[in-house]
């Protein structure tokens, strides 16, 4: 993405965080994630360029809660269902009349983040 692009159009909002216990290490984690949203012009298409990912794709907020399924063919890394959910709040895709609502929020923020 170049610079430009990214320094116009990205907006922090807001923070996550958790603690993770990875039994093979015997070992609990801190994470926090700090997410923005990054508006891209309609005509760009971003290019993997770091290894982290293979392809980028537009979906539908339909086709992102499918993805969420725990049969979901294409498994999504575990850290980044968090930011997901955040921003299923966020947008209001997740509302307080949501059975178990602020358990979801509750869980967002429920790392130690010193």
């Amino acid at each position: 993405i170049p610079p430009e692009i990214a320094r116009s159009n990205i907006h922090a909002t807001g923070v996550i965080s958790y603690e993770s216990f990875e039994p093979k290490r015997d070992k609990v984690s801190r994470v926090v994630l700090f997410n923005y949203d990054l508006y891209l012009p309609k005509d760009f298409v971003p290019k993997p360029v770091d290894g982290e990912v293979e392809e980028f794709f537009l979906w539908s907020i339909d086709q992102l809660k499918e993805s969420m399924a725990r049969d979901f063919p294409d498994p999504i890394k575990p850290n980044c269902y968090v930011v997901i959910i955040e921003y299923l709040l966020r947008m209001g895709y997740i509302s307080p009349e949501t059975p178990g609502y602020l358990d979801i929020v509750r869980e967002l923020r429920s790392g130690d983040c010193q």
